[in-house]
């Protein structure tokens, strides 16, 4: 029995005990029997959760889901941005390692395996990067763009946060007119990426005493990090509780949306999955924002996984990747058209108790150049993407800041894991350039992202 249903029975009134029991008794759904629900929170570090040890209070919605799932503990996204992150959980693959252009994602995706499997498909997404633009658009039967339309509006010059209550309201909607068939939602919601603006009652929530000026807007970030406006600590740390603001927000749509599914009476048989893209980065090695480095700030990210009617533990504390989502969805549903070319399932780990072996492959790249990363259960390599020459080698465990470089020291450790980090038989999904209009590219650009 899993722990959802057990919390049911023993919260139940002594009333409803039978009514409760025959409920929570009913046999666990079977594979064929579970449907797929994706939320991904943009930029959102795992640093920030409660469930990952913030004691602000953040994000009590998905912490409360977190109880009855499992939390991956050293969850790592395959890219510091959006585009190529998504590309490889939704592939299964890694990012081309050198490949940090504006691409197309054109290899087999995950939404368009569950397709042809059966469910239907759709895709709720509020990131200019997860559009049609990009091919992120296949094996969707309904995609919707919210940023161009109803995330942000344009006023003054600047770009400001909309509410992302259409967003969810949208998928809900959705879902209920699948009217019991087997679906695959997934949904992006941009918060708490920048702008740091959530609404009412979110924002000052953590910070109502700041006086400066110096707020969360892109253009503000960016003319920081290009050192354009020079900011003191306190002014730092408001950027900081703006963000946790933001992420505030961004539980809040996502616990509506989990209320909605199980009003909806579809929770109970859905595979859920919560995560982010990437995380965000505030000066702990120099930058604000993400998509330059490959430090911990920017690639460690929540994971939060609950499979109805299977015994897994609460946490699992070894080095898992995003790109293990897919093919841990095709074991899970027992899909007999997957790629072959994934990354192992997760199953097996929880299964087994693998908390002491993994490993994970991250990419960035940024005005300085292209960096790779390779997390073992203990130590971190990053190097240069292009070359591969080594940069640093840091004992997370000891150095959770990445503060002392270890390269000199262990020199043998450091050509193992450069080794393993450049594989050439790594599977990476592929596709042409992509084509960027002009509409498009402003979005990116109100965003943050400069190419």
């Amino acid at each position: 029995m899993d722990r959802r249903r057990l919390r049911r029975i023993v919260s139940a009134p002594c009333a409803g005990l039978l009514l409760a029991c025959a409920v929570a008794c009913e046999p666990p759904p079977q594979p064929s029997e579970l449907s797929v629900v994706f939320v991904v929170l943009d930029a959102a570090g795992a640093r920030y959760f409660g469930s990952y040890g913030n004691q602000r209070d953040t994000t009590p919605r998905i912490d409360a889901f977190a109880r009855d799932a499992t939390v991956f503990e050293r969850a790592y996204a395959q890219a510091a941005w959006t585009l190529p992150s998504v590309g490889s959980f939704m592939t299964g693959r890694y990012p081309p390692m050198r490949g940090h252009d504006l691409r197309v994602v054109e290899t087999e995706t995950l939404a368009r395996v569950l397709q042809r499997e059966g469910l239907r498909t759709g895709a709720f997404t509020e990131n200019p990067y997860v559009t049609r633009t990009f091919g992120l658009a296949t094996g969707f039967d309904e995609f919707r763009e919210y940023f161009p339309h109803e995330a942000l509006v344009q006023a003054a010059g600047r770009y400001l946060r909309r509410d992302s209550q259409h967003t969810v309201d949208g998928a809900l909607a959705w879902v209920r007119e699948q009217q019991g068939r087997r679906f695959f939602l997934y949904v992006h919601l941009l918060a708490p990426h920048a702008p740091y603006q959530p609404p009412p009652p979110f924002g000052g929530r953590f910070d109502a005493a700041y006086a400066g000026t110096v707020h969360g807007l892109p253009e503000t970030l960016t003319k920081i990090n290009e050192g354009t406006l020079a900011i003191t600590d306190r002014d730092l740390e408001h950027l900081r509780l703006q963000y946790q603001e933001n992420l505030a927000y961004a539980d809040h749509q996502a616990g509506r949306l989990l209320d909605g599914l199980d009003a909806l009476g579809v929770l109970d048989h859905a595979l859920v999955i919560v995560a982010a893209d990437h995380g965000e980065a505030f000066r702990e090695h120099g930058a604000l924002m993400h998509n330059t480095t490959v430090y911990e700030e920017m690639v460690h990210v929540p994971l939060v996984l609950r499979v109805p009617g299977r015994d897994a533990p609460a946490r699992f504390g070894g080095v898992v990747e995003l790109r293990a989502i897919f093919p841990t969805l095709c074991e899970a549903l027992a899909l007999a058209s997957c790629p072959r070319e994934l990354a192992p399932s997760l199953l097996p780990r929880l299964r087994e108790g693998g908390e002491r072996s993994g490993l994970a492959r991250t990419w960035s790249r940024g005005p300085s150049g292209a960096f790779a990363a390779l997390v073992l259960p203990r130590h971190k390599l990053i190097v240069r993407a292009e070359s591969f020459e080594p940069l640093a080698l840091y004992d997370l465990a000891n150095d959770p800041g990445e503060t002392k470089d270890l390269a000199a020291a262990q020199p043998e450790l450091v050509r193992e894991a450069r080794s393993t980090l450049r594989d050439p038989s790594l599977a990476v999904f592929v596709g042409e350039a992509a084509v960027v209009d002009p509409a498009t590219r402003e979005r990116l650009e109100a965003l943050g992202y400069v190419e």
